[in-house]
């Protein structure tokens, strides 16, 4: 691994657990100390977001890193992805949702006890007006987890389509190599035939000679014996 993905992992992992211990410890703050906490805890899931995203980068861009390693950090780095949603976005939300319920119902009351000596209190018609309200926020931020979670996992598929991409393209490159070292091999049987067809073709010239020059002699020496 890379010194800067390390650098980019160490960062991560002490943001986390910064990121942690205040979200464990914003639900005894005060309304205003709390409020302050939650906006440095969505500052903070937002640079880790940052960071898993640099991560991604580094990973897809590094040429020295070979495909196993690979998939094991892209393995790692989805699991810090589902780690943010579930430890950090999923609580963060719970705060917020508690913070406007606190807010709505908190001011509900003020008004209540400021007005306790003159009124016996809020109608029904303003109370459930208060409750759809609440309704409407509920509904309003479970449809953002929803759209956060599909973002997520749809993130996730993408990268691991391009990882299964890159295989099949490293995969390509070596059969292509494997292509071209059987071309060069055919290439060398093809002359290795060539230069024995050719052998072939004199050593059968060299053979016709011999027996020619053998069946010469033997008709030499027949003559020489009809003769004597």
């Amino acid at each position: 691994m890379s010194s800067v993905l390390t650098s980019y992992e160490t960062e991560f992992q002490t943001s986390f657990e910064q990121t942690i211990n205040a979200l464990k410890g914003a639900p005894a703050q005060q309304l205003p100390q709390r409020n302050s906490t939650l906006k440095q805890i969505e500052e903070q899931k937002d640079e880790l977001l940052d960071l898993t995203d640099q991560m991604d980068i580094e990973i897809n861009n590094s040429m020295s890193m070979n495909p196993n390693d690979r998939a094991i950090y892209k393995a790692k780095l989805r699991q810090y992805k589902k780690d943010i949603e579930s430890q950090i976005k999923i609580p963060l939300q719970k705060l917020i949702d508690m913070k406007d319920r606190d807010l709505l119902f908190g001011d509900s009351l003020n008004n209540m006890n400021n007005n306790n000596n003159g009124m016996d209190g809020t109608t029904e018609e303003q109370r459930q007006q208060m409750l759809a309200n609440h309704a409407i926020l509920q509904k309003s931020g479970d449809k953002l987890k929803d759209a956060s979670r599909l973002a997520n996992e749809t993130e996730g598929i993408g990268s691991q389509i391009m990882m299964d991409l890159r295989s099949q393209r490293e995969t390509l490159e070596n059969s292509r190599q494997t292509l071209f070292q059987a071309d060069s091999y055919v290439d060398k049987s093809i002359r290795t035939l060539k230069v024995m067809s050719t052998r072939l073709i004199a050593n059968k010239f060299i053979s016709y000679a011999i027996i020619a020059v053998l069946i010469l002699l033997i008709l030499l020496v027949l003559f020489s014996k009809f003769r004597s």
